[in-house]
């Protein structure tokens, strides 16, 4: 809408009417919004009844085999209309282009100038109410033929308003020839180049952040110091454009504010906003960029962090020193939550590996002790780094998950089943290769090997890491939000603290002392120790079952015997004493097994679509079971409003930790009777397999992990309780007492939304 004109209330209504049935992805039929026929021609003229010139131009009057060739929307409404940017705010519709091309020709995304403010208040969109270019390219391939002609055909499906609005979608077809050598249409070509001038840029140097505090989103900006932007104090002209619904209010202004080397800016939120946003998308235009004059528009895509990871308000020295101690303290949490994951459900699918490893770095001497250690840190924490790195990559690429998400799908778990189980043949004596379990014939009396120590530390992060542990939840949400560096340093100590016992017995002769000396009783404890991986196999199996059906369990069991057949071949017959041709051979054998498991296993996890069987399972509990309902942000706030009190329990089957409080402490006879006594209402968010919605609810409370279960009482004005990682019977009695009878008990610090 024009902010030059208000509406009468009758024709705001109808305005607004006609535009709820642009956003319902309709036409409206009334007067003020009117269907447009056009033919098939390269531009569409404005009528009465089309107050917007569109045309399709190009910036090459010849197309080239193998080229490219800019092509560009022009839409030019008449004098006080306007059309839409991409994202179009709070009323409108952005345009947009479906291409009808020739075989082989492909285009582009349009490309989309920084866009104006247009005021209606108390409302606000983002548009263009001068002539606009949208930019776009078309790729000709190098099988078109000299001498022929191609015709560029698109539907464009257009929205333009004032005080009412029309929209339609017209037909548009450009046909050139196809020949050797370009011939640039200069005007066009000119009109491209002071367009792609507005489009932002995504320029070197900049950092951004982002943080939501209380009913405002912080943005945090630091421009290159060379850039100069900064010059003009709290005065520097800049607004932001956010490119998605329900983040801030379009319309508010926003407080802007120089901090020493960054500019922030304090914009309110939408008054629809539920949730909060993982990051912060648009584009800042300084100095009117956004308004057709030559200045500087860039593209932010702002990591969204806790307000005290934000730089801190006082200049660049108290915000560098802020960060230290927001840094140090998470790593601390990191290292303390490492150390008692140790103790938590979580390591006992990998007890055996370790407690192998302590026995043989007690069963040397000091250095061999210490090099099993070292070997051993370096694989835990190499593939710490990896799955970081993996995660961080997965949603700087838009993904929304969390930690844990290796086991979130269904072909890794397979893989990571396979894995284990070829671990606990090595452990057993099947095969003499020495990974992970080492060869069972010397086990007594050989120095452990390095690879072997490296890759326990790999298989010791793939299964251990997945669930939490006190103070670890809220060191891994800091360091994921706090992009790379702050995730290196609380993942190293996250891993420093998974392997400081082993290197305590390896550096330490005293300890060592109190362990029996090397003999043939490690053969046994080998054996032995091979048995809790095959148990270990069994759980992996079970979570496949959940997240993929029991097809894919009966994949992997096929795959499970194929491996076993390998592995045996390569135990019997690639031996030392063997003929050269014949280890040969049991090799290949082997390694052709491997291959065939692993495809095998990722075929099967494709069998069911993600996430069908737990959907299954959710919909036909056990006899006895608690009465769990499916979690969704409109059932917890439906219950609320019910006034009754609400369990949350953020789980996964994958989850080891979470299964120990279901069963310890959900299933006791005394917490059945108090969710009884008081009604509470239960509800499951199953994070087994990968579910966006389950991410962002995590989020809101600055976590990124499970278990975590959250309490809400009665009070509808008390902020929810959240419930320590490891429960009991009696943790869980005395909270549920306490939300019935009033306000929430307070049980954790934990940032609530």
């Amino acid at each position: 809408m024009s902010h030059r004109t208000r509406l009468p209330a009758p024709r705001r209504a109808a305005t607004l009417a006609a535009l709820w049935a642009l956003a319902a992805g309709g036409v409206p039929a009334a007067a003020d919004a009117q269907s447009v026929f056009q033919p098939a021609t390269a531009v569409a003229r404005a009528t009465a009844s089309q107050p917007v010139e569109i045309e399709l131009r190009s910036a090459t009057r010849v197309l080239v085999p193998g080229e490219t060739a800019a092509v560009a929307i022009r839409l030019r409404p008449e004098p006080g209309w306007h059309t839409y940017w991409r994202h179009a705010g709070d009323v409108g519709s952005p345009p947009s282009v479906e291409w009808q091309l020739p075989e082989g020709f492909t285009a582009d995304p349009l490309r989309w100038p920084a866009p104006e403010l247009i005021a209606s208040p108390p409302l606000a969109s983002y548009g263009y109410e001068r002539e606009v270019h949208l930019l776009g390219a078309v790729h000709v391939p190098s099988t078109a033929r000299v001498g022929s002609t191609a015709t560029l055909r698109g539907t464009i499906n257009w929205v333009v308003c004032r005080e009412e609005c029309f929209a339609a979608d017209v037909d548009l077809a450009l046909t050139l020839p196809v020949g050797a050598a370009a011939e640039a249409d200069t005007a066009a070509a000119r009109a491209f180049a002071a367009e792609d001038a507005r489009v932002p840029a995504r320029p070197a140097g900049w950092a951004f952040q982002s943080a939501v505090d209380a009913g405002a989103i912080v943005l945090r900006v630091r421009p290159p110091a060379e850039s100069g932007l900064l010059a003009a104090g709290d005065a520097v002209p800049v607004r932001f454009f956010v490119d998605s619904a329900g983040v801030i209010d379009h319309a508010a202004p926003a407080a802007v504010r120089v901090d020493g080397d960054a500019l922030e800016l304090r914009l309110t939120r939408s008054p629809y906003a539920s949730g909060t946003p993982t990051r912060l998308t648009g584009v800042l235009a300084f100095a009117g960029a956004g308004s057709g004059d030559q200045g500087l528009a860039v593209e932010v895509d702002a990591p969204v962090v806790s307000m005290a990871q934000l730089a801190p308000a006082g200049g660049a020295g108290g915000a560098s020193g802020g960060r230290w101690l927001a840094l140090l303290t998470a790593g601390l949490l990191a290292l303390l939550g490492g150390t008692l994951l140790n103790l938590m459900p979580c390591v006992l699918p990998v007890l055996s590996i370790k407690a192998l490893g302590v026995a043989e770095a007690a069963a040397h001497d000091g250095r061999t002790a210490r090099r099993h250690a070292l070997y051993f840190a370096a694989g835990v924490l190499a593939s710490m780094w990896a799955l970081v790195g993996m995660l961080l990559a997965l949603r700087a690429a838009g993904a929304e998950v969390g930690w844990g998400y290796q086991l979130q799908s269904p072909a890794m778990v397979g893989a990571l089943a396979l894995i284990v189980f070829a671990a606990a043949l090595n452990m057993a004596g099947v095969f003499e290769l020495a990974p992970v379990g080492g060869t069972l014939s010397v086990a007594a009396t050989r120095t452990p090997p390095a690879a072997e120590a490296f890759l326990s530390g790999v298989l010791v992060t793939a299964l251990a890491t997945p669930c939490s542990a006190p103070f670890l939840a809220a060191a891994v949400a800091y360091g994921i939000a706090g992009g790379a560096a702050s995730a290196i340093v609380v993942f190293t100590a996250l891993g420093l603290g998974l392997v400081w016992p082993l290197a305590l017995v390896a550096a330490a002769p005293g300890v060592r002392r109190w362990l029996p000396k090397p003999g043939a009783w490690m053969v046994t404890l080998r054996q032995a120790l091979a048995f809790p991986l095959f148990a270990t196999v069994v759980w992996l199996a079970w979570v496949l079952g959940r997240q993929a059906g029991t097809g894919a369990v009966t994949v992997l069991l096929g795959a499970l015997t194929l491996l076993a057949f390998g592995l045996w071949a390569l135990g019997r017959f690639g031996t030392l004493v063997a003929s050269a041709g014949r280890r040969r051979a049991a090799r290949g054998v082997a390694l052709a097994a491997g291959a065939g498991a692993l495809a095998l296993v990722i075929t099967g996890a494709r069998s069911v679509p993600s996430g069908a069987a737990v959907a299954t399972a959710a919909a036909s509990p056990a006899a006895g079971a608690l009465p769990w309902r499916p979690y969704s942000a409109a059932a917890l706030q439906a219950l609320r409003d019910s006034g009754r009190v609400v369990l949350l329990d953020f789980t996964a089957d994958w989850c080891l930790t979470c299964q120990v409080n279901e069963r310890v402490a959900f299933n006791s006879d005394a917490v059945r009777a108090s969710l009884r006594a008081h009604d509470v209402a239960l509800l499951r968010a199953d994070w087994t397999t990968r579910d966006p919605s389950i991410t962002r609810a995590l989020a809101e409370f600055n976590r990124n992990s499970v278990p975590f279960v959250v309490l809400y009482g009665r009070d509808r004005a008390a902020e929810p309780a959240v419930l320590p990682t490891l429960l009991t019977p009696g943790i869980v009695t005395r909270a549920l007492d306490a939300a019935a009878a009033g306000p929430a008990p307070a049980l954790s610090v934990a940032p609530a939304r």
